[in-house]
Parts: C-alpha cells; sequence; structure tokens
C-alpha cells in the first residue's frame, strides 16, 4: 500500500505552512538570492531534507511564497465583491488590508521580489510577468462596467485606468516601505479613489 504523502496530513500541512511562513519573512529580509535554504529551514524548526520534502527547490519555495499572497488577496477581493460594494470598494479593501502592520513583511516581500524580477534570469520573472499582465486585464474589465454604470469617470480607457491602478498601489507600498513615518497609504489610496468618481 502506497503511504500517503506527509502533506495531505494535518502535520505535514502545518509543516508546510509554516515553511512557508518562514520565508516569507526570510524573503522579505534579504530578498530571494540572500536567503539560504537552510536558514528558512531553522526558522521553521525543520531540517534542509524537511523542507526539501515539501519544497525540492528555492524556486518552488518562492513560488508558493508568492501564491499565498496572492490567494489571501483575492479571497478578500471575493469576500467584498460579493456584498455588491462596488469596484472601488473592493480595492480599498484590499488596500486597506496590506497596510496592516502585521502583513508589513508580505508587502516588503512583494516589493523586493517584484523588483528583482525585472531581471528576466530571476526565478519570480514570469510570475510577476504573467501577474502583472492578469491584474491590469481584471482592473480593466471591472472598470469598463463600473464605467457603463457610471460608477467612475470614463475620460480615460479601461485598460488605461487599469495600469494606473496597479501603478499607485504598487508605488504608495514602496513609498511606505522605504519611509519609517507611517504614510497612511490606505487613506491616500481611498482619497486617489474618490476621485475617479463622476
Amino acid at each position: 500500500m502506497a503511504r500517503t504523502p506527509s502533506y495531505t496530513t494535518p502535520e505535514g500541512r502545518a509543516t508546510r505552512d509554516r515553511i512557508i511562513e518562514a520565508a516569507m519573512h526570510a524573503f522579505a529580509a534579504r530578498g530571494f538570492r540572500g536567503t539560504a535554504i537552510d536558514a528558512v529551514a531553522a526558522e521553521a524548526g525543520v531540517t534542509r531534507q524537511g523542507l526539501l520534502h515539501h519544497f525540492p527547490s528555492k524556486v518552488q519555495l518562492l513560488v508558493a511564497v508568492l501564491e499565498q499572497r496572492d490567494e489571501e488577496d483575492k479571497a478578500l477581493a471575493e469576500t467584498v465583491a460579493e456584498t455588491d460594494a462596488g469596484f472601488a470598494a473592493v480595492l480599498d479593501a484590499v488596500m486597506r488590508h496590506t497596510a496592516k502592520p502585521e502583513r508589513e513583511h508580505l508587502g516588503r516581500l512583494f516589493t523586493i521580489l517584484s523588483a528583482e524580477s525585472i531581471d528576466a534570469d530571476h526565478p519570480a520573472h514570469e510570475h510577476f510577468r504573467r501577474r502583472y499582465r492578469a491584474a491590469r486585464e481584471g482592473f480593466a474589465e471591472w472598470i469598463a462596467q463600473a464605467q457603463a454604470e457610471g460608477a467612475m469617470v470614463d475620460t480615460i480607457a479601461p485598460e488605461q485606468l487599469a495600469a494606473v491602478l496597479v501603478a499607485v498601489m504598487d508605488g504608495l507600498q514602496m513609498q511606505q516601505h522605504l519611509d519609517e513615518q507611517p504614510l497612511h497609504i490606505e487613506d491616500t489610496f481611498a482619497a486617489f479613489l474618490r476621485g475617479l468618481r463622476p
């Protein structure tokens, strides 16, 4: 009888989650190239072999970390969208969630890795290229619908406004990470969204 892989058990899942959390902190602090597998394993309380059982390479670990953050943001966006609060409310909720102090390491991780991945040889390059393209396309669809309903200015094409929204959200996060003073980026973004109303 075949042995059930440990990652399907509660203990295996808990170990996997602990490794991802440790990797999030490590990548956020030292970047992908500056983070050693052994350091992540030690922080997660597992052996190197234990980590490699769940993630056979550092690249696979990186992808799992990025996917975890995206899944959390997507789940929040879908929850807010179900309330029919509107596109602007979904974006506002995601930004406020991102700006929470307990998620600072995730925001820092995203900022560092997205910048590093400009290099075509970076293991996250393709992930971020696809992610930004999907974000622009998804935002453009929502914007077009909001414009058709008269809930958003229609002087900017949906595709152009989608690119601007992505740039504003990520740019605000980067500024916050560079400044030790709180910039209250969630309030700034909310004010920006109000300016898009007709």
